[in-house]
């Protein structure tokens, strides 16, 4: 079964090419975001860890080594800056604080090479012609950093924070805050990944379930079959996970420029080391093998069923319950709570939307297919109620991204020149992208899932006399239908919960809110449009022999 297998990867016989390359383009988008989410959390961890001393403030008085004082609301050229007053308390042998060659004494300013190229709108204000040192890399959270590390002997205003090493391991506040928002983010985008997971590893096994169903009333066992499949998904999903990291790689200078958390990152802190590698390596395939073994579980147990072309089993109404649970948990805890009971309410409220999903489109298709007055909408209503899953799967992606959109736009940060603000701009920014693109490269395998999900009834109604055309409106409208109908309601949903958070405050001025839900709306349904459009001449091919 092994070696059969790995011969229907290099010979996947009608549809199957397109089939394993929708599948293999999929699963490599999905670990390159894996990647990128931990190299992300990673490099804010690298981060910090150069920085964290300058807010220590855990040592006794008494005891402590040194102390120190920071402002971060000077300027310099319009750039902010932060100055940090540092004094020696008592002698020591300690290392001198990350990134500088010796600990400053009174008068002695180090600054970061940014300020550097700035000094000479500060050499009067420090009463230096040019500055002690430069700090290195070490002692930097970005190469575009101002700060100016300076000794003195006393400390005019304000009580200092003292330190009992130059060197603790402090969580910095900015980089903190960095990483519950990633949680977060993790949260939201957590779901539409896996919706194209489940895409890339459908869109594969879908096209092999009439040649497994077959296998199996030929005499092979239920677990040969399962093996034959996870062997095939296995080196998709390995390949996949491979050019994902790549690509990862090779994008990695660009990712750096991202500015968040005061400034570009140091490529080094963003690359993946070798234990990220096998993470990837290992849950990636795995996932996508997971994936196709769920959706085979027709095959496995009834393959009668697949070549008599058998409804599924309906999804039932009581799932419209789990839609509560979210916006309560949400709602009883508030913006005041930790963070994982809020990570919990939106993950449950995310996971409500991806259950309920096909339950609301097998609704949606039976009004269709009542209401209809042609053969465009009975086929597509038809559709919609035989295949609930199937017809909701190419769009979860998409749904799960208004459920996102919608969530945010409650939460829309001012526009205030301040880091915590920009950091929020450029994370909200950077979170729709990373979703946008989930949507875009699960639509684009749905689109070949779906034609070559329905190539034997397309081929059925073309021989019973069918036009064509009238076969391609049907499954366009089954394609945008479920958008419309599921996905508006999901953006509302999302705001709702967004709103449960907040305790009912709308947190966004202006109408940035409004136009991001409009936006999402046209991305939505300009991405159904060119998919069906390149799902077209699939069905068309697969559907005409």
């Amino acid at each position: 079964m092994t070696d059969l297998g790995l011969r229907f990867v290099r010979r996947p016989g009608p549809g199957g090419r397109a089939a394993n390359s929708a599948a293999f383009g999929a699963t490599a988008i999905v670990a390159l975001l894996v990647t990128f989410l931990i190299a992300g959390s990673l490099g804010l961890s690298h981060r910090s860890e150069r920085i964290g001393w300058r807010g220590a403030d855990r040592a006794d008085p008494a005891t402590a080594i040194g102390a120190i004082r920071m402002d971060d609301h000077q300027r310099v050229d319009g750039h902010l800056m932060t100055q940090l007053d540092l004094k020696t308390l008592r002698p020591n042998q300690l290392p001198p604080p990350p990134g500088l060659d010796h600990t400053p004494k009174p008068g002695e300013v180090f600054v970061s090479p940014a300020v550097a190229d700035h000094w000479s709108s500060l050499s009067k204000q420090y009463g230096l012609e040019k500055p002690t040192g430069v700090i290195s890399a070490k002692g930097l959270s970005s190469p575009e950093e101002f700060v100016v590390i300076r000794g003195v002997s006393t400390f005019s205003t304000n009580e200092p924070q003292y330190v009992n090493s130059w060197n603790e391991h402090v969580w910095d506040t900015r980089m903190l805050g960095l990483l519950i928002a990633v949680a977060f983010g993790i949260t939201l985008v957590l779901f539409p990944i896996l919706s194209l997971v489940g895409q890339a590893a459908g869109v594969a096994a879908k096209r092999r379930e009439h040649r497994l169903a077959a296998l199996r009333l030929a005499g092979a066992t239920r677990s040969q079959v399962l093996w034959l499949s996870a062997v095939e998904q296995a080196v998709l999903g390995l390949a996949g996970a491979v050019a994902g990291l790549i690509g990862y790689t090779l994008l990695s200078p660009l990712i750096a420029r991202i500015p968040l958390g005061g400034g570009r990152w140091y490529v080094q802190d963003i690359t993946v080391n070798w234990w990220t590698v096998l993470i990837v390596l290992a849950a990636v395939p795995v996932l996508s093998v997971l994936s196709a073994m769920i959706g085979l579980g027709r095959v496995s147990i009834t393959p009668l069923g697949v070549v008599r072309g058998q409804t599924r089993k309906r999804v039932s109404v009581i799932r419209l319950a789990l839609l509560a649970i979210g916006p309560l948990v949400l709602g009883y805890y508030g913006m005041q709570a930790a963070v994982i009971p809020l990570i919990i309410g939106v993950g449950f409220a995310a996971l409500a939307v991806r259950i309920i999903g096909p339950f609301a489109v097998q609704v949606i298709g039976r009004m269709m297919a009542n209401a209809a007055n042609g053969p465009v909408a009975l086929l597509a209503g038809r559709r919609l109620i035989d295949d609930p899953k199937g017809a909701f799967r190419p769009v979860a992606a998409l749904v799960l991204s208004g459920f996102v959109t919608g969530f945010i736009s409650v939460f829309l940060p001012p526009g205030e020149d301040d880091p915590t603000f920009h950091d929020m701009r450029i994370g909200v920014a950077l979170l729709l992208s990373l979703v946008f693109l989930t949507v875009a490269a699960s639509t684009a395998a749905g689109a070949v899932g779906t034609a070559l999900d329905q190539a034997a009834p397309a081929r059925a109604l073309r021989r019973s006399g069918v036009p064509l055309q009238v076969i391609e409106r049907s499954a366009r409208l089954a394609a945008v239908v479920p958008v419309l109908g599921v996905g508006l309601p999901v953006v509302g949903f999302g705001a709702l919960c967004g709103l449960a958070l907040s305790g009912g405050k709308v947190m966004t001025e202006g109408s940035s809110g409004l136009f991001l839900l409009i936006g999402q709306v046209v991305v939505g349904l300009v991405l159904v449009a060119v998919a069906g459009t390149a799902g077209a001449p699939v069905l068309r091919k697969a559907s005409a022999n």
